[in-house]
């Protein structure tokens, strides 16, 4: 660009020098119009230049503003960072995050059946409970994305999207989510897969997030955190995947947690929420299609490839269903405690009889041997795993974490059950009740793997139609090892 400037300049001087060497050398006799003439050429030739050395000034301004924007927008080998946090790999840019993500869960399972009704045979053997592959990250600043896809589950869950959403963030606490993803609903759903104290959640949750929330639900929510609250509001659909329908189910669900910040690792949670399914899933065509709803659980092990559930309402014709549950959390340094109850109601169907209600609660608790603590993750409004303080090595003499877990927990499904020898009462429902005691060893040798041992004293009261008795009793012992990033 210098360089045509000064070829341009210094031609323009040429000209300039070579037209007056021609002027002075004309006769002194000429006449004075032809002095005017040439002067006036002069004049012509010096506007030219100058509006030629303008022109110049104008595209090296354009030229050095397209290079600075160049610079601006071109990434540098030094704007990409390529980073790996406990085992996740992460690139991040001026404008985007991506980190990969991983949940593997192989689950191992022995069941002792002591006594259960004809035709109930667990199956005992290996499971990859969850193998969730997928992304994560952030776009501009304001906006986030998740896409996760399981490939695991038993003999009767097939695999699919667990969690695939857009979120936007640019609202100071208050974020706005969209896609299909674990609706939050109480505190022990909101606790990450790979941190649950046992293999599975107490039966009463895992029940309650059946009904609106769980992986891969559609749906569309506003939430909102700091370090002492999470409020969380939804409204929910059908399952991603799920079964073709006329119409899919529609539900509201929300969910509030306040935290108690005592300082020296001192922490307690109190959590609420409530579910409302005011339209089902339509089964058939037209506007007065039945609407079929059935509660039932498996104990707290879904390695069984059957899918044998011990207790089940059956099938209930209904309008809608609602579900509220009370919960608490804490920790005392490396001692933590967690607890809660659950309410189900339904109204049934252009019927006379009773609407019938159900409940559950559960108890836990754990103690983490080496002194680690579980600590309060205030965007999920929940608590996570132990972080251990050395990781397990053999020459430097690392243990890792180690963790012990207790938990009982009732689910109740019978409403006006009747008494044992007599039909079922017109407006009865025989559930069931389901308890079941467990015991738990948690091993972290480091923040990436978990190995898990249970076991469980399953024993279930129930009635069938006629009065007869089809409890069951059950024993089992799990193992799962976990792979998490």
């Amino acid at each position: 660009m210098k360089r045509l400037h000064a070829m341009l300049l210094g031609g323009g001087a040429a000209m300039l020098l070579a037209t007056g060497a021609w002027a002075g050398k004309a006769p002194s006799s000429g006449t004075s119009a032809q002095g005017s003439a040439d002067q006036a050429k002069i004049d012509q030739l010096e506007q030219s230049i100058r509006d030629l050395e303008s022109q110049v000034q104008d595209l090296k301004r354009s030229t050095a503003d397209q290079y600075a924007d160049l610079q601006k927008t071109q990434l540098k080998p030094a704007d990409i960072k390529i980073s790996i946090a406990n085992g996740r790999p992460t690139i991040a840019g001026p404008d985007f995050t991506f980190s990969l993500r991983a949940l593997v869960q192989y689950d191992s399972a022995y069941y002792g059946q002591g006594k259960l009704p004809v035709g109930t045979d667990f199956s005992s053997g290996n499971d990859f409970r969850r193998a969730r592959f997928g992304f994560e990250g952030t776009a501009f600043t304001d906006w986030s994305y998740t896409f996760i896809y399981d490939f695991g589950g038993s003999g009767t869950e097939a695999p699919g999207i667990a969690s695939a959403y857009i979120q936007y963030n640019g609202l100071g606490p208050v974020h706005l989510r969209a896609g299909a993803y674990p609706v939050p609903e109480s505190l022990d759903d909101t606790t990450s897969a790979s941190d649950l104290l046992f293999l599975e959640r107490a039966q009463p949750t895992d029940l309650a997030r059946s009904l609106a929330g769980s992986d891969g639900r559609d749906a569309a929510t506003v939430y909102a955190y700091d370090d002492t609250y999470f409020a969380a509001a939804s409204y929910s659909m059908g399952l991603a995947g799920e079964t073709a329908s006329f119409d899919e189910q529609q539900a509201a669900v929300g969910k509030f947690a306040y935290r108690f910040d005592f300082g020296n690792d001192i922490n307690l949670v109190f959590d609420t929420d409530a579910s409302y399914i005011f339209k089902f899933a339509d089964t058939a065509a037209g506007g007065n299609s039945p609407a079929p709803v059935r509660l039932r659980e498996r104990p707290e092990l879904n390695v069984d490839s059957e899918g044998f559930r011990l207790i089940d309402t059956g099938s209930i014709v209904a309008d809608n269903l609602w579900e509220y549950g009370f919960e608490a959390a804490g920790n005392i340094r490396n001692l933590y405690a967690q607890g809660g109850w659950f309410g189900y109601g339904l109204n049934r169907h252009a019927s006379t009889l009773a609407d019938p209600n159900f409940d559950g609660w559960y108890v836990q608790a754990s103690w983490v041997l080496t002194g680690e603590s579980r600590k309060y993750k205030p965007e999920l409004g929940a608590f996570g795993s132990p972080k251990p303080a050395q990781n397990f090595t053999v020459d430097k003499g690392g243990l890792g974490a180690w963790e012990i877990a207790a938990r009982y927990s009732d689910l109740n499904l019978d409403f006006d059950p009747g008494i044992a020898g007599t039909a079922t009462p017109a407006d009865g429902i025989r559930g069931g009740d389901q308890r079941i005691w467990s015991a738990g060893l948690n091993w972290y040798p480091n923040p990436v793997l978990r190995f898990m041992l249970d076991y469980q004293h399953v024993n279930v009261s129930r009635l069938d139609a006629s009065g007869g008795d089809i409890g069951a009793v059950l024993d089992d012992v799990s193992l799962r090892l976990q792979l998490a990033f």
